[in-house]
């Protein structure tokens, strides 16, 4: 074989990693002319001992050496004794574990598989197989024979083993059919199918392009979208104009819209203009419209309440050794007045104090308050800051990880006579309607956020719609505390707010704790970056490993988090005890962040820990003084966080704060984007990148616009 090669032929032996769908694996080759080689791409579906026709070309790995990099790959039956020893031993046949599965092949050899699919009762002639293990063998290959060829239908559509296993688990023996005649059902009803998997094999199985199916699934699909867009719907015209996009004539897409809306599966409320209708997946018109009635039930449950005491609060003030401007104690007093009161504010304006101050009055009141974030790391930051006991959202409403569900519902609600989430700029709508159903009438809600950052990750607008209605009591803080003015971090967020440029330190009128590092070249800013984390920040005594986070807006490219995460790991901690999962390395001292909620091993999307043991496929991982141990699929929750992205830091603060602004990410180049990115320093902040880049994200309002309709619904 040479370089040049693009095909290699030959036996699977094993896999050293692959993926839970088998969309990624490494694995072992034992090739017709009898060499050993490793195999990288996406080959996890197949059984050890099958034989392979491979396409592909040879890369040399910079830490695992030569490999051959697939491309496609064809499955054919084993074709020696000891591929089909191995292919029957490894679960691919119930009843033949390896000694039965040896005697099997000794005894027919090659012709094994036509054995046991034609004439199943010869089995008997092996020695120990009796009637009952042959019908067993018989029977189950049968079955699985059906679902063997489902599975390879699937992956030559690009659909891995896990999902394959669902689409099976879901269809049963009608999954060839469904396959076959109704593809757009496992877009519909299979979690993981996009539409357009779905299109390619309606293509390849002749489903005509106007056929009805193909215009439903479509519109189940831009609906789909718009909610990880942020939309809770979509108006008519846009869903039209959209659905042009992916051949589906206007005519086609209306009778789509109508055939969905009279199985209930899509809710169009009545508008004057028909072209701007809103458009909604029922769930989250549900969500939407009971976050409404929801908000104003509580709040007018408190309509006719008395004022909260203002001597009572000041001599709180007084214990706590704190005195409050007017609008700090205007907002304790309307949070103890009203059914639901919204505080915002930018940096320094004195919310923590105001929460910290409304729990001792409440204390004083004979109340109980309940403290909630959406994010474990948010949760914890609230708890610190006023040494009172604080959840996540989930853990408040006691999430289900096995079911799903919230045990925390209407007809079991939270005891409380007053609940506070921080950070609620974070809390999307879906979140907010299961939190509002646990809230009973008479409990008081305040939210407490900074309308300005970047909104939820997921669909709606829930903090900035509640502002913008005018129909709740808000409190906008924006009074900057005497000490918070004399810090450049605050000083420029709140510049950047105001679209004005930030003042660097070394500017007349700037301070030392913010700075800019103009860079035209994106490979240029990377180097800077690892300079500012490793040498000039060390210096300034913050320690590279816990006390700096770098922030991009991007995960690809040269300043995203994937490259600066490589990069920052070999400068940071270059060796030293690691595990490998597929091309990721994790060390010992690596910092990691968790990209998913985990209750078993209560960890949460966001979390940040150093890993603290690294042996045999194992991580220990030390998430704020909590010891965790992961372990196989669990790995691939966890990525290097060196650097993270701008939206993944909501919700943290971190010592010291080096962000990634170039105009490689144009697209991503906002005003709350810079303004989040800066407010989660608490001492230092570097901006390193093009001047150019800065100024653009400075002068770009909005940029995250969504079709929602909550203020709408609280004003009516």
């Amino acid at each position: 074989m040479s370089d040049s090669a693009t095909r290699i032929e030959g036996e699977l032996l094993g896999f050293t990693f692959r993926t839970e769908d088998g969309g990624f694996s490494v694995a072992r080759i034992r090739t017709d002319d009898q060499q050993r080689v490793v195999a990288v791409g996406p080959i996890g579906h197949v059984t050890e001992g099958q034989h392979l026709i491979l396409k592909g070309r040879w890369v040399t790995h910079a830490s695992h050496g030569r490999q051959f990099k697939v491309a496609s790959v064809l499955v054919e039956d084993p074709r020696t004794d000891r591929g089909l020893i191995r292919y029957l031993s490894s679960g691919a046949v119930t009843g033949l574990g390896k000694e039965f599965a040896k005697r099997v092949v000794e005894t027919f050899g090659v012709d094994t598989l036509r054995i046991i699919e034609e004439e199943p009762s010869r089995l008997q002639e092996v020695p120990g197989i009796g009637k009952k293990r042959m019908e067993t063998i018989r029977d189950h290959w049968t079955l699985d024979q059906s679902n063997r060829e489902v599975y390879a239908t699937l992956h030559g559509y690009g659909i891995g083993r896990a999902l394959a296993n669902r689409i099976v688990e879901k269809f049963g023996d009608k999954a060839p059919s469904i396959i076959q005649n109704r593809p757009y059902q496992l877009a519909e009803q299979i979690a993981g199918v996009g539409f357009r998997t779905a299109d390619k094999i309606a293509k390849e199985s002749g489903i005509d392009t106007n056929h009805p199916d193909r215009a439903d699934a479509a519109v189940h699909h831009l609906l789909r979208e718009a909610e990880s867009q942020g939309h809770c719907f979509l108006p008519r015209r846009e869903l039209v104009t959209r659905a042009e996009h992916l051949e589906i004539t206007p005519e086609n897409c209306e009778g789509a819209i109508a055939r969905l809306m009279m199985g209930g599966k899509l809710i169009a409320p009545q508008t004057l203009d028909a072209q701007s209708q809103p458009l909604y997946n029922p769930v989250l018109e549900r969500a939407e419209r009971q976050v409404a009635q929801r908000l104003s039930t509580l709040s007018l449950a408190h309509v006719e309440a008395p004022p909260a005491s203002a001597p009572m609060l000041r001599t709180v003030e007084s214990k706590a050794k704190l005195k409050l401007n007017e609008g700090q104690r205007s907002a304790v007093l309307t949070a103890l007045q009203h059914g639901v009161t919204v505080i915002t504010g930018g940096p320094g304006t004195g919310k923590t104090t105001i929460v910290r101050l409304l729990l001792q009055l409440a204390k004083q009141r004979k109340e109980r308050w309940v403290l909630a974030a959406p994010t474990g790391r948010a949760s914890r930051r609230l708890s610190e800051a006023t040494d009172e006991e604080a959840k996540t959202i989930h853990r408040l409403l006691e999430f289900n990880g096995r079911t799903g569900q919230f045990q925390r519902t209407t007809t079991n609600p939270l005891a409380a006579d007053g609940v506070l989430v921080d950070e609620a700029s974070m809390v999307d709508i879906r979140l907010m309607s299961s939190l509002l159903a646990a809230i009973p009438v008479g409990c008081r809600l305040v939210l407490v956020g900074d309308a300005d950052q970047l909104p939820s990750v997921g669909a709606g607008r829930v903090l900035g719609d509640i502002i913008s209605s005018g129909a709740l009591a808000v409190c906008t803080l924006a009074e900057v505390y005497r000490q918070a003015a004399d810090s450049g971090i605050i000083q420029n967020a709140h510049r950047i707010n105001e679209g004005q440029s930030p003042i660097s330190g070394e500017r007349e009128q700037g301070r030392p704790d913010f700075f800019e590092i103009h860079r035209t070249e994106a490979i240029e800013a990377q180097h800077t970056v690892i300079e500012v984390v490793t040498s000039r920040l060390k210096s300034k005594g913050f320690e590279p490993l816990t006390d700096v986070q770098v922030l991009t807006p991007m995960h690809n490219g040269v300043l995203g988090t994937d490259a600066l995460n490589t990069a920052l790991q070999q400068a940071l901690n270059p060796s030293g005890p690691e595990i490998k999962r597929g091309q990721r390395i994790f060390r010992v001292r690596d910092r990691v962040i968790q990209l998913r909620n985990d209750y078993d091993n209560d960890i949460f999307n966001g979390d940040i820990g150093i890993v603290i043991q690294a042996v045999s496929g194992t991580l220990s991982i030390d998430f704020d003084g909590r010891r965790v141990t992961l372990k196989g699929d669990q790995l691939n929750d966890i990525e290097l966080a060196y650097a993270i992205s701008i939206h993944k830091s909501q919700g943290s603060e971190y010592p010291a704060v080096v962000m990634v602004l170039h105009r490689a990410h144009f697209v991503m180049l906002r005003r709350n984007l810079l303004y989040t990115g800066v407010t989660r320093a608490k001492q230092f902040c570097c901006v390193v990148g093009d001047r150019w880049a800065v100024r653009q994200a400075v002068s770009t309002p909005g940029g995250d616009e969504r079709w929602t309709r909550l203020s709408d619904r609280l004003r009516g």
